[in-house]
């Protein structure tokens, strides 16, 4: 099965600055991040997808989740040749992760920065 990972460094060095409080409120307000734009990638590759039955895209899921983590994929055995091989769809997984890279990365820094206030 294809997967991406997407995980937020240097979390655990802001963990420890916050004492055990603050650091189980801020790993919620991340984790919440994370789920929110793995729901984000998982349905813009969904939409971006080749189609010929469906089953491709609605495959496409977290099949994974921890704490401040998701893994995002496809259990179609087909889904890696689609991604990389395609016609007019290559790269509908990785540009539905690049194109949410960025909104990630700001959610997370304004939630640090909630952390200074």
């Amino acid at each position: 099965m294809p997967k991406f990972m997407v995980k937020a460094t240097g979390v655990e060095e802001v963990l420890r600055k916050l004492g055990a409080e603050g650091a189980r409120e801020f790993t919620k307000e991340i984790d919440q991040i994370v789920e929110k734009h793995a729901l984000n990638i998982v349905n813009n590759a969904r939409r971006n997808a080749p189609i010929d039955t469906g089953a491709l895209k609605n495959s496409i899921d977290v099949y994974e989740e921890g704490e401040l983590y998701r893994v995002i994929g496809s259990d179609r055995p087909y889904a890696q040749r689609q991604e990389y091989e395609h016609k007019t769809k290559k790269g509908y997984f990785r540009k539905a992760l690049w194109n949410e890279r960025e909104p990630f990365q700001k959610d997370v820094q304004d939630a640090i920065k909630r952390l200074d206030k």
